[in-house]
Formats: C-alpha cells, sequence, structure tokens
C-alpha cells in the first residue's frame, strides 16, 4: 500500500476517534444530570412523604394540646357547678359542662384518626428509608464513575490529539492540504471504502479499471462523486 494512503488511513481513523471521545466527554455531564434528577425526583416523593408524616404528628400533638385545655375547661365547669350559688351560676356552668363534653368527643374522635395516619405514615417511611439510602448510594457511586470516565476519557483523547498531530506531521504539504481541505467540505470524513465498486459514502458506482487501481493501492485515488480518497480493506473482500 502507498505509504501516503496508510498514513491517512490512520489519520482518519485517529480523528474519528477523537471525535467520539469529545462526543463522549461533552454527554458526561448530561448523564450525571439525569442520574442527579432521578434520584431528585424519588426524593422528593419520599421528601413530601416525610414531611407529611411530621405535620400529621405535629397536628396530633396540637389536637392533643387542644384536648387537654378542653379537659380542664370541663373540669372547671364541673368544679363551677358545684359551687353554684344560684340557678343561672347553674344553669351556666351544665351548659358549659355540655359544650365541653361535646368539644372533647369530638377531639378524641379526631386524635384517633390522627394516630391512624401517623401510624400509616410512619410505617411508609421506615419501609422506604432503607431502599433511599441504598439508591443514595447507588447515585454517589454512578457519579464517582462519570467522573472517573471523563479523567480517562480527557487523558485518552490527550494522547489520541499527540498521535493524530504525529501522524499528520509525516504527510507531505499536498496530502496535508488535500486532507484539511476535504475534512472541511466533508464534515471531517475524509476518507471511504470501496466495496462491491462502490464508494461506502456516496454509493456511487466505481468503474472496474478505478476499483482495481483502489485494491492495488499504490497511488491515491479519489471518489468521482463526493471527492474523498478511496482505500479498500482486503480482509472484507468479497470471495
Amino acid at each position: 500500500m502507498n505509504a501516503e494512503l496508510s498514513q491517512l488511513i490512520s489519520l482518519q481513523e485517529t480523528d474519528l476517534d477523537i471525535r467520539r471521545l469529545i462526543e463522549e466527554i461533552a454527554a458526561l455531564p448530561s448523564r450525571q444530570e439525569q442520574v442527579e434528577r432521578q434520584f431528585a425526583d424519588a426524593n422528593r416523593e419520599f421528601h413530601d412523604l416525610h414531611a407529611e408524616y411530621e405535620a400529621a404528628k405535629a397536628k396530633r400533638r396540637s389536637t392533643e394540646a387542644d384536648l387537654e385545655a378542653e379537659q380542664q375547661k370541663h373540669q372547671k365547669f364541673k368544679d363551677d357547678l358545684m359551687k353554684a350559688r344560684n340557678e343561672r351560676e347553674y344553669t351556666t356552668a351544665l351548659r358549659e359542662i355540655d359544650v365541653t363534653k361535646k368539644t372533647i368527643s369530638a377531639l378524641e374522635t379526631e386524635i384517633l384518626k390522627l394516630m391512624e395516619q401517623v401510624e400509616k405514615l410512619e410505617a411508609q417511611v421506615q419501609e422506604r428509608t432503607p431502599a433511599m439510602a441504598a439508591r443514595r448510594v447507588e447515585v454517589d457511586k454512578e457519579i464517582a464513575e462519570i467522573a472517573a470516565s471523563a479523567v480517562a476519557s480527557e487523558q485518552k483523547l490527550k494522547a489520541l490529539q499527540t498521535e493524530r498531530q504525529q501522524l499528520f506531521n509525516t504527510l507531505g504539504s499536498e496530502a496535508k492540504s488535500t486532507y484539511q481541505r476535504l475534512s472541511r467540505m466533508r464534515n471531517g470524513i475524509v476518507l471511504a471504502e470501496a466495496r462491491d465498486y462502490s464508494c461506502l459514502s456516496c454509493r456511487m458506482k466505481i468503474r472496474p479499471q478505478v476499483f482495481s487501481d483502489i485494491k492495488r493501492a499504490q497511488v491515491i485515488i479519489t471518489c468521482e462523486s463526493c471527492g474523498r480518497i478511496l482505500y479498500f480493506r482486503a480482509e472484507v473482500a468479497t470471495p
């Protein structure tokens, strides 16, 4: 194979590896953001559940305080009833006793409901807490792996860029110019494989004599349609 063609193929493969790595590195922040967002969504549901649990406990404590205050009032009115000096004080005490009795009954009913709600929410929180803790560990591990991948990819990218520059420097001035021009024109895809009498990039048919010259790889040949440099891979040749 023509030495310069071999160098061009290696340069193209290196450039494609560099492009792939750059795309992978660029995608890493969004991968990390997705992992964190998914955990945040799940954690938000757990946080809301926990907040509901705490609110129910606070409501129960508040209602229990109201009950205690009402029971004290009830006892006071019972004491007032025993101390009544006339019919008006007696009637007033009876009326207040009845009112506080009804209020106490209503508060006791509400407290029972709140106790059931608190127990239910507490069970749900306790059930989900280990899973959330385990998921947090998994998320931290995924983020650490993404960070490690970013470091490794950056190091590999630097090595490839150095290798790429060395390959480029081995080319003659004309080959350098042709490669750079085609790279700008063809979105970085300078070379195209020729197979079964066709250019695999643009699918244009290749004349038999030209295809034979490409297979011999003694000179650099470009596609008559897309202008890319053509090369032949013997290992994938059709029998």
